[in-house]
């Protein structure tokens, strides 16, 4: 899961996404079928970021793009999460993990996709230009 495809995979699926949320306000011809275009483009990675997990793992920490149950009750009491316990060999023996801070919805924007995340232009914005 953690190949450098999904990887790539994930972070243009993020920005793809991002694209989406900012763009959806043009309403002239060109700019509905580029829109169209990314829908159709994202749908497909969405699928085909189904088949980089292990059949038998199934959605285990995650259905679609929202975490499970189990994951947020598992968060709550592991501290570290890695694919193989060989991984830690990576890391000093003096290395400190510091948990991740779970920001709230209204955070979220702000820290996920930079500065600039909050200002999206509105439809008015955007029948303006």
């Amino acid at each position: 899961m953690n190949t450098e495809q999904y990887i790539q995979t994930m972070t243009w699926l993020q920005t793809l996404t991002g694209l989406l949320e900012q763009m959806q306000v043009h309403r002239d011809a060109e700019s509905q079928l580029v829109l169209q275009e990314w829908k159709k483009e994202r749908k497909e990675m969405r699928e085909m970021t189904k088949s980089f997990f292990n059949a038998q793992f199934g959605s285990l920490f995650r259905t679609d793009q929202n975490p499970t149950y189990f994951l947020r009750r598992l968060s709550r009491f592991a501290d570290i999460y890695m694919a193989s316990l060989s991984c830690l060999l990576n890391y000093d023996v003096s290395h400190t993990f510091y948990p991740r801070r779970t920001p709230l919805q209204h955070e979220l924007p702000a820290w996920s996709e930079g500065p600039h995340a909050c200002r999206l232009p509105l439809l008015q914005e955007a029948q303006a230009k």
